[in-house]
């Protein structure tokens, strides 16, 4: 095959999904499917292969979309950074002070 007859950008992305225990999915880019010129059918390339064997398409704006929909996580100020640094730094303990004598 050429790079005659696919497109340069692809239609779809081909995603491994794995869903975690939380109910989460985590896509992997696997790779890519191309539109056929007569519209009829797809050449998909894939990177690696899945090991069980389940292939998600989606077209770039799909995904875009959501990952524009999930939750971001907030960037943290500078003092709770600060705070979850001390919390996590170990407290060394406490000694005893020495007093000392002094003859006189």
């Amino acid at each position: 095959m050429t790079d005659e007859t696919q497109p340069k950008r692809p239609s779809h992305f081909a995603y491994q999904v794995r869903d975690s225990e939380d109910g989460k999915s985590f896509f992997n880019k696997v790779g890519a499917a191309f539109a056929h010129k007569d519209g009829q059918g797809y050449n998909v390339v894939l990177d690696s292969v899945p090991v069980d064997g389940r292939v998600t398409l989606r077209t770039p704006q799909e995904r875009l979309q959501d990952m524009r929909n999930e939750p971001q996580p907030q960037p943290q100020t500078q003092q709770q950074e600060q705070t979850q640094q001390q919390q996590a730094e170990p407290q060394a303990p406490s000694q005893p002070q020495q007093t000392q004598e002094h003859e006189r």
